[in-house]
């Protein structure tokens, strides 16, 4: 089973998933709503799936995965980030300064999502808004695919 939440840059929202789907050897799978939770067939181990959803005015299509990614159950998080300048960076969390090292890379890192996940954002100033999903099996690790939408003038 899989939970899927949304939330719209560091705020929780509800989700109305309008669909959802795999696509495994190039066949489409619906995922199957069962209470709170969507449930998938599992895959063969062998095998990888490419995901997709549509859900609050926004669509993400990724992939390729491993299937056992999503034959464990996950929690699969879905994002939208319009105010980036608005995040806490790794480096502002822990008092870096702009002279301290790695400082660099640790300003391009943000927390989101509760502050359960970081995401690395090159040219943040730039980005008008970013989409992304996360792929949580719960077994430690975790893919997490990103799109730049829009871009500031």
């Amino acid at each position: 089973m899989h939970l899927i939440e949304f939330f719209k840059n560091d705020k929780k929202k509800n989700i109305n998933v309008s669909e959802i789907w795999i696509v495994v050897d190039g066949i489409k799978v619906s995922g199957e709503k069962i209470g709170d939770f969507f449930r998938f067939p599992l895959i063969d181990s062998t095998l990888t799936f490419e995901f997709g959803i549509k859900t609050n005015r926004m669509e993400f299509n990724s992939g390729p995965f491993k299937a056992w990614i999503l034959n464990t159950g996950s929690n699969i998080t879905l994002g939208k980030l319009t105010r980036i300048d608005k995040l806490l960076s790794v480096a502002e969390y822990n008092g870096m300064e702009k002279s301290d090292d790695g400082y660099d890379f640790f300003a391009k890192r943000f927390f989101i999502a509760d502050n359960q996940y970081t995401i690395d954002i090159d040219d943040f100033k730039k980005v008008k808004r970013l989409d992304y999903l996360i792929i949580n099996p719960g077994s430690g690790s975790y893919v997490l695919t990103q799109k730049t939408v829009k871009l500031k003038k």
